[in-house]
Parts: structure tokens; sequence; C-alpha cells
């Protein structure tokens, strides 16, 4: 039999060991001598063995104590998580929002609640290959994955090869088939469309679709506005647009540029719904500058809750997303999948709430 059926075999005989409980998650495998002796097997069969199934994610060599049984849903072995940022999320900073530092200091504070040691990586990850190597030599019992990095890879799976156990934090659950912890963006948007209703008059939604986290609220807000019945007028301002000249390209003049030609009388008394904030203040801004007023000329709202929305003038309507409480449901997710508490892929929905302001 050629060396590798005979490694293949050994492999086999490790995983129907675990299948039938005899190895449990967290055990140390047999020694090489007693797998030797056993399956009458040479020693480099068994290595290349144990080096496939570490790369399976099954096992994990821990450096001066043995190899162990790993595996989803068995239990913690290392007793640490790990958060990975994409690089540019220390470019989202923001005095006036803390929205995503709020998700990294609740994700920590949760997961020290549960007595485990918290990790942060925030290095650039240009290609899976990158994160595979990046993550090599680092031990923890699951990842916390920012949500971010949807917007540069197409799909998330290969985390899976760094650790069985992860959820994705403020992601587009339909976007990937990894665990994702995010708002309830479609009761957000129900929640304001139903003040847009009692308002009367057209509606309007300004978005873009550039980024995930975006394209989540706007699937949010077509559920919503079709279980409501409301019929929205689509004003995309980052169409026909590169991702990259996106991100370089000042906002203001792209939402101006959008939203202009439907500020027509045949509009007025209308609303504009807004994917963020930040679009909802920039939205303000055009109206002032052509002499119209919110909430009586048009009505504005936003998404998010952020500190800066109620700076604003008028103040913006918003749905409110407790991004700390977020961080911590995602931790409560990964550790129960951790633990075979909940199936690997059920996603966690967060509830929202309405912020009723000035402009509308």
């Amino acid at each position: 039999m050629s060396a590798d059926k005979i490694y293949q075999q050994v492999a086999a005989y490790l995983k129907q060991s675990i299948a039938s409980g005899e190895l449990k998650i967290g055990d140390a495998i047999y020694s090489e001598n007693l797998l030797c002796e056993k399956l009458g097997v040479s020693r480099t069969s068994v290595r290349k063995a144990i080096r496939l199934m570490i790369e399976e994610n099954i096992l994990v060599s821990r450096q001066g104590k043995g190899t162990f049984v790993k595996g989803n849903g068995g239990g913690v072995l290392h007793n640490a998580l790990c958060l990975v940022n994409h690089y540019t999320r220390a470019m989202r900073y923001d005095v006036t929002d803390h929205y995503y530092t709020d998700i990294i200091y609740s994700t920590e504070r949760a997961t020290r609640e549960h007595e485990m040691e918290f990790q942060i990586f925030s290095r650039v990850i240009r290609t899976a290959e990158e994160a595979l190597e990046r993550f090599s030599k680092l031990k923890f019992d699951g990842l916390l994955v920012d949500g971010y990095f949807q917007n540069h890879f197409e799909e998330l799976d290969f985390f899976r090869r760094i650790s069985p156990n992860l959820v994705v934090v403020d992601g587009h659950p339909g976007e990937t088939g990894l665990p994702v912890a995010a708002p309830d963006t479609k009761e957000g948007f129900r929640l304001l469309l139903g003040e847009a209703v009692r308002r009367g008059g057209p509606v309007a939604f300004l978005y873009h679709d550039q980024q995930s986290l975006h394209r989540w609220r706007a699937d949010g807000f077509r559920a919503a506005a079709e279980e409501l019945g409301v019929r929205a007028e689509w004003l995309n301002y980052g169409q026909n647009i590169t991702a990259d000249n996106f991100l370089n390209l000042d906002h203001y003049l792209l939402i101006h540029d959008t939203l202009r030609p439907w500020l027509a009388p045949e509009h007025f008394g209308g609303t504009i719904f807004c994917s963020c904030d930040y679009g909802a203040a920039k939205a303000l801004q055009v109206l002032k500058r052509y002499g119209y007023h919110a909430p009586e000329d048009f009505a504005v709202a936003g998404f998010g809750g952020v500190g800066f929305s109620c700076y604003t003038e008028p103040e913006i309507t918003t749905v409110k997303v407790d991004s700390d409480r977020l961080g911590q449901k995602a931790v409560e997710l990964l550790i129960d999948q951790i633990n075979g508490a909940v199936p690997p892929g059920k996603d966690f929905l967060l509830p929202v709430g309405l912020l009723k302001r000035d402009s509308l």
C-alpha cells in the first residue's frame, strides 16, 4: 500500500475514535508509539496524518504539551477568543461616534466576564492565504470577525480554516454562510416607515450599495416597505463608482447630485429615508442649501443612532442600534457555539428602537 494511503488510514482511525466518543474534545490523542504499534505503520505516516488533521481544524498542537482534539461545539480548549478587526477600522474612529469602539469594548468585556482571555487582531489581511499564515501560531477557541471584511472578500468561509467556531459581527447575514450578529434592519425601518405612513406623502430611500452594512440596511428597508405596502423611489448615490473611488470621494457631492432631482414640487411633504445617519445629515445640508425646511417641506430619517445625530438642526429621527449590546450578544453566540449549545449556522438579530426627533 502506498505511503499516502497509509497516512489516510491513520487519519481515518483517529476520526473514528473522535466520532465514537473514545477521544473527546480537549483530550490528548494517542502517542505516536501507540499508534505505530496498534496500526502497524511508520512514525512518518502517523505524523503526516496528524498534520493533515491539524490543517483540517480537527486537532490542535500545543507546544510542550502534545496534540489535542479540537472541534465545533466541543467546549473550551485555549480559554481565549479573538476579535479580528478589519485594518480600516482604526480610520473609522470618531470622537462624535462611538458606534465601532463600543463593539470592541463590549466584546472584550463580555469575553472577560466569561473568564476567558481576549485577543484583538488588526493587521492588514488582503488574501485568504495571508490570513491563514498570520493566524497559524495564534491559539484561541473562536473568532469574532469584523463584518467590514465582507466589503473586501466575496466569501468569508476561509475563516473556518482558522477556527471552526466564529461569528461575523455587524455583517450582512444574506451575503455569507457564516453565523452573523447584526441589527434587525427590517424592524428598524418598519418603525420609521410607520411614522411616514402617518405623515403621508411620497417616500424616497437614499442609500449606497458599496458596503455590506448598507446593503443589509437596504434589504431591511425593502422588506419593511413591502410588508407595509409603501412604494419608494430608490436613490443610490454609490452607483457607477468603483469601491476604491467611492471611499475617496466627497459623499456630500454624491448625495447632492442624487437627491437634488427628487426635490421637486410633486414630492413636497415627502420623506427621505437614509441608510445611515451620516447620509441623513448630508441630506439636511442639501435641503438647507436650496431653502427647504425639515420636516415641513421634506422629512428626513437616518439609521444607526450615532452620537452626532442629535447635534444637527433639526435633530435626526433615527433607529437606535445598541452596538455595545451587539458586541456582547456576538460573544454569547460564539461561546454557545463553542459549547455546542446552538447550531453553528445560527444568526442573531439585535432588536432596535426608534429615536423620534424633529426631522420626521
